[in-house]
């Protein structure tokens, strides 16, 4: 920001040209100002520098994950491309339903799904699979 400083020098020049005093009426106004202008521009300046370290030390940061992500998870990002087209064809390991009461969709783990346990739908508390659904029938006993 050494626009603002080189300003505020020319004006403290310009001041000292037209033999602005403190003692003038408008003057010690004037010189105040200028001198409240070089303060905010020596703020400017050193914020200017803290932001520039900052944004250098989060971009080290992010470089960092970077390589911790790739150390952790490897190419997933390449590998999302692929699991995206093959969502239809249910290699994700779920299996996906629409509750007969509401038609909320509702995904059970594969691996875990069993025809023997109650699965109710989360939306409106009523079994998804069975017969009329109203006398809880077939997982009883």
């Amino acid at each position: 920001m050494s626009g603002i400083s080189e300003q505020v020098s020319y004006l403290k020049g310009l001041a000292e040209g037209m033999k602005v005093t403190e003692t003038q009426e408008n003057g010690k106004l004037l010189l105040a100002i200028i001198d409240a202008l070089g303060e905010v521009a020596d703020t400017v300046a050193k914020l200017e520098t803290a932001q520039k370290e900052l944004d250098e030390y989060v971009e080290d940061m992010d470089e960092d994950l970077s390589e911790i992500e790739e150390i952790l998870f490897g190419d997933e990002d390449e590998d999302d491309d692929e699991d995206e087209d093959d969502e239809d064809e249910e290699d994700d390991g779920l299996i996906e339903y629409d509750c007969p009461h509401c038609d909320t969709t509702i995904f059970f783990d594969e691996g875990a799904f069993s025809m023997e346990e109650d699965h109710l739908c989360p939306n409106c508390g009523k079994p998804v699979f069975g017969g009329d659904g109203e006398d809880g029938g077939d997982g009883e006993g």
